[in-house]
Formats: C-alpha cells, sequence, structure tokens
C-alpha cells in the first residue's frame, strides 16, 4: 500500500506506523506543512523500521 502525506492528506497513524515490507510512504513536496507533520515523520520511522520503503518528493 502507497500512504501519501502532504499538505492537506494524511493517513491515520496507527496506520502509518502499522506499515511495513511491500508498503511505501511518500512524503509530498509540501508535507512540512500538514498540522501533524512532526507526528507524521515519527510514524513514518516506525513504518521504515518495521520494513515500509519511504520516499520524500522535493519538487
Amino acid at each position: 500500500m502507497t500512504y501519501l502525506i502532504g499538505a492537506g492528506t494524511a493517513p491515520p497513524l496507527g496506520d502509518l506506523r502499522a506499515a511495513g515490507p511491500g508498503d511505501l510512504v511518500l512524503f509530498l513536496h509540501d508535507a512540512r506543512k500538514h498540522p501533524d507533520f512532526a507526528r507524521c515523520w515519527e510514524a513514518a520511522g516506525v513504518a521504515v523500521f518495521r520494513g515500509a520503503a519511504l520516499t520524500v518528493v522535493m519538487a
């Protein structure tokens, strides 16, 4: 599954933390404008530790 995080969109944090092998966490270019960005970033770290892939789009 692909989890998109942007200024106006993010999955529930529990779903993000449960991501693992075969999943992709995708931070869009405007993700830092999301009100819960820090919590999303932390949850993405848990997902990566569990085996999910992480991509950050800069442009």
